[in-house]
């Protein structure tokens, strides 16, 4: 009875105490779903379906490719903020030269690239391989692996094939810099790689 009295003679202060705590307990619920959905979508974003190829086009030159899905089954919008492919033939015969590189991407932070809630984006890169240099040095390892019993050509080579991709929460934008305590809770680091595929 003593509390319902107190109650009574200190309402205006019992009220504000009511309307400020009912507020604090909306506000954590709402915190509390909004980082679950985010750590949510971290988990469930990926990339799939990771493809390779190899073809020799006009004038003997090499094209090699890669491609893969970005599914983003998430409520969020994506923003590409870097994204890089790297492809290469690892050379154990030229204990000089270890690796011949055959191709190479970077979209960098300047470009922001969307990637809409629920969708799936497609993604091919490619490039050609036109000097003569490097065309040697790859004629070279499959003269080489021919001697170890290989029947390699240029287009069935063991080209590695590297991705990765930083994607941004765009829901919610932060000053990047003063506020990077928050950049980790925004961004999902994708990476894929041919060599820890077949391994």
């Amino acid at each position: 009875m003593a509390i319902i009295e107190r109650t009574k003679k200190h309402w205006v202060t019992a009220t504000l105490y009511l309307v400020f705590s009912l507020f604090f307990v909306v506000a954590c619920l709402v915190s509390a779903n909004t980082y679950s959905a985010i750590a949510q979508a971290q988990r469930d974003i990926s990339l799939q379906n990771p493809g390779f190829d190899a073809e020799i086009v006009r004038k003997g030159h090499l094209n090699i490719s890669f491609n893969v899905q970005l599914y983003n089954p998430s409520r969020y919008t994506l923003h590409v903020y870097t994204l890089s492919w790297y492809a290469k033939l690892e050379n154990a015969s030229n204990p000089d030269e270890r690796v011949i590189p055959v191709g190479e991407d970077y979209v960098g932070p300047t470009q922001l690239l969307e990637i809409p809630a629920k969708t799936t984006l497609n993604y091919t890169l490619w490039s050609e391989v036109d000097d003569p240099a490097t065309l040697a040095k790859l004629f070279g390892f499959v003269n080489y692996s021919q001697g170890l019993g290989q029947s390699y050509t240029l287009e069935t080579l063991p080209y590695m094939h590297t991705f990765s991709v930083m994607l941004i929460i765009g829901e919610f934008e932060h000053e990047y810099l003063r506020e990077g305590y928050l950049n980790e809770l925004v961004t999902v680091d994708l990476t894929y790689s041919s060599a820890e595929a077949l391994a």
